[in-house]
């Protein structure tokens, strides 16, 4: 696990993490649907081999090696996302951000760098205006670095 400055540079690793797992989603499911198209419905040995199932083979290999790397990727993603939900309400060792703050604050916090709302969005869900979102967002950022503990509990900050 990477260290990470301060808790903005956390967060910001935490919403390209959020959108890599939705991209690295997509593209399972489009390999999925490839895997299909190019017969996966039986394993059977085949009597004899010819050049065109030897190239059919390797195309179904380099699927499931392209797969593998893609599912590796989505739970290192998955990972990350799971310590920032941690910060954000606690652990069951340690408590996040909703016991020092109201639990808006960690909420304005995970549905836009966890769940990649825009401001808007944010504002709506919680039932302010964008722009008190992105103030709050911005105080429970600073909150979070003046209580670096919650980082270095956790390995992924620099906080002492």
């Amino acid at each position: 696990m990477p260290l990470y400055a301060d808790a903005r540079e956390f967060f910001e690793a935490v919403a390209e993490a959020s959108r890599d797992a939705e991209r690295v989603k997509r593209q399972l499911d489009a390999l999925e649907q490839r895997a299909i198209g190019m017969g996966g419905g039986g394993f059977e040995p085949r009597v004899r081999s010819t050049p065109a199932h030897d190239r059919m083979g390797n195309a179904v290999a380099a699927l499931v090696d392209r797969e593998t790397k893609r599912h590796a990727r989505i739970e290192e993603d998955y990972r990350l996302i799971d310590k920032a939900v941690a910060v954000l309400y606690g652990d069951g060792l340690s408590d996040g951000l909703a016991s020092l703050a109201p639990a808006w604050w960690a909420d304005v916090l995970d549905l836009r760098y966890i769940e990649g709302m825009k401001w808007a969005e944010v504002g709506a869900a919680v039932c302010y205006s964008p722009s008190h979102c992105r103030l709050t967002a911005n105080a429970a950022l600073d909150l979070l670095d003046a209580h670096g503990e919650l980082f270095t509990a956790r390995g992924i900050g620099l906080a002492t």
